[in-house]
């Protein structure tokens, strides 16, 4: 008995399981009564035009943050950041979107998305879309495999239309670090001990770039006035001495280290601004910014000793501060009070 009622438990099952996988077929191949009918092939094709889209957008916005972080890190004073082999041209790993886009015959190896113009890998003969093969006859899979020595020519062999092309690039020594884009809509940028890090929520958030300029030289400010590591060492300190107070140590902590990060926030808008200004951008635009912030993100306006930034209308008046001194023809660099 016991074996037929098991026989007849697989055999429900497996029915169960039959209908539920024909119910799933034809649910996700036939248009339901819902409205005009749908014709597969237009959604496949509707689809695609939208990714290649997602994709070109992408490419645009990482290209545009890539630029202005390169002009205002070429401003920058001697000694702050450290000097690499710099090329004039971004390259990213290949993917099924890249290899769409650039209509490229595989999704191997690395592609170039920019080329500064009138710069080295322009004089080169590089252009947007090239595959990156090789580089002094060392295969390349990834964009992290590329290293140029300073000073020296590289033989790059590049793949375009199907066709290896071999070109001369010898890179120069410039302050450089890695610039990134993450895609998400949230808000923000960061500098990190790798480099500096954009989302496509803020891209889209600026208006200009005079204002991705503003945003661009804060960060980079954090890097050259040594924010991080110091940054780290103080959590520490106020991470432990907010231990002490037993359950209150979380608030505790973020109470002790909040008007330490505020300073380190202020310092880098004021440097920020003076990079930005140095490298040719209208940091009066970041007037227009701070405001959007204030009333786009109304926590920007709070004032609580908990936050670890300053309040939108402190950063805008420090934007008219910097700028009232330019236009007065003041060294930017000299220290002032914000009364």
């Amino acid at each position: 008995m016991m074996y037929k009622y098991k026989l007849k438990t697989i055999q429900v099952q497996t029915m169960l399981s039959m209908v539920l996988s024909v119910s799933i077929l034809i649910n996700g191949c036939v248009n339901t009564n819902t409205g005009p009918p749908l014709s597969q092939n237009e959604l496949k094709k509707l689809e695609e035009n939208i990714e290649l889209l997602a994709t070109e957008i992408y490419l645009n916005d990482l290209v545009r943050v890539w630029k202005v972080g390169l002009k205002v890190l070429n401003i920058l004073p001697e000694g702050v950041v450290k000097k690499r082999a710099v090329t004039g041209m971004l390259i990213v790993d290949n993917t099924e979107d890249i290899a769409r886009y650039y209509r490229l015959s595989t999704e191997e190896g690395c592609v170039v998305v920019s080329v500064v113009d009138n710069y080295i890998a322009d004089h080169a003969g590089i252009r947007d879309g090239d595959i990156i093969k090789e580089i002094d006859g060392k295969e390349i899979r990834k964009s992290r495999d590329i290293a140029f020595e300073n000073g020296e020519s590289s033989t790059v062999v590049v793949e375009r239309d199907n066709t290896r092309l071999s070109l001369d690039v010898k890179p120069e020594e410039k302050p450089y670090v890695r610039i990134c884009l993450n895609e998400t809509g949230r808000i923000n940028a960061y500098a990190k001990f790798s480099g500096i890090e954009f989302t496509s929520g803020m891209v889209h958030f600026v208006e200009d770039d005079n204002e991705l300029a503003v945003i661009m030289g804060h960060e980079l400010a954090h890097l050259t006035a040594r924010h991080l590591p110091r940054n780290i060492r103080m959590a520490a300190l106020y991470g432990t001495l907010g231990c002490l107070t037993g359950p209150f140590a979380p608030l505790t902590t973020k109470a002790l280290y909040a008007p330490y990060s505020r300073e380190n926030e202020r310092e880098a808008d004021y440097l920020g601004l003076i990079y930005a200004h140095n490298a040719g951008y209208d940091i009066e635009k970041g007037v227009d910014l701070w405001k959007r912030f204030a009333l786009e993100i109304p926590k920007s306006r709070s004032k609580s000793f908990l936050r670890g930034h300053p309040a939108s209308p402190e950063r805008i008046l420090r934007v008219k501060r910097v700028v009232e001194l330019i236009k007065a023809g003041n060294n930017p660099l000299e220290d002032f009070i914000l009364n």
